[in-house]
């Protein structure tokens, strides 16, 4: 394997940093939301509705912040605009709710960028090593013919090591990257859907 690895030239030890960069990546976020953001944010939900109902938002808020879910954070944000301002008008509360969201985000986010260059870096940096490989190829053509394919192969195999290196890092990085999104998609629409429910509630109070 490690021949093999290095039969592919310099260039792989590009495709073997993307590797490793967007490996690292996608423990990070698996890490994150599973440990942050994968608690049952329905239960919360209805516990909160049943403590604003009860007029008890300073427990309400308490509840919040045993949880460390970005939707935890933005109802706990709204309750304590209400708590701190009772007459707080429905514009303001929606304004405190996308506020804090926003604030999440960058923590929900954080260094999928990294994922995604990996994702589409990877095979152009194998495709240059397939480039790199076939001019190689031709310019041992043009200097000794084709009376020394050992030399030949050398050459070609640079081009197809470096192709294969780079699909076997992206094809996982895209798979990761439209999984990890996907997962973020859903705590984005969880905060919108949550937060919305909540704010119904204190306008009914």
């Amino acid at each position: 394997m490690l021949e093999i690895f290095k039969s592919g030239g310099p260039l792989m030890y590009g495709i073997l940093l993307l590797a490793i960069l967007g490996l690292a990546v996608v423990l990070d976020r698996l890490f994150y939301l599973t440990v942050k953001e994968s608690k049952n944010m329905e239960k919360m939900k209805e516990d909160v509705i049943n403590l604003i109902k009860e007029d008890k938002l300073k427990e309400a808020i308490e509840l919040c912040g045993t949880h460390k879910s970005s939707v935890s954070k933005v109802v706990k944000g709204i309750l304590k605009e209400v708590y701190y301002d009772d007459e707080a008008e429905i514009d303001l509360l929606e304004e405190k709710a996308r506020e804090v969201a926003l604030e999440e985000l960058p923590k929900i986010e954080k260094n999928m960028w990294i994922l995604g260059m990996s994702a589409q870096l990877s095979p152009l940096v194998g495709l240059l090593g397939t480039v790199t490989g076939i001019i190689l190829s031709f310019k041992v053509m043009a200097q000794s013919g084709t009376g020394d394919p050992k030399v030949l192969a050398s050459s070609i195999s640079i081009a197809l090591v470096t192709t294969a290196g780079g699909l076997f890092v992206a094809i996982p990085s895209v798979f990761a990257f439209n999984y990890l999104n996907r997962r973020i998609d859903i705590i984005l629409n969880n905060i919108e859907k949550i937060s919305v429910e909540i704010i119904n509630v204190l306008r009914k109070r």
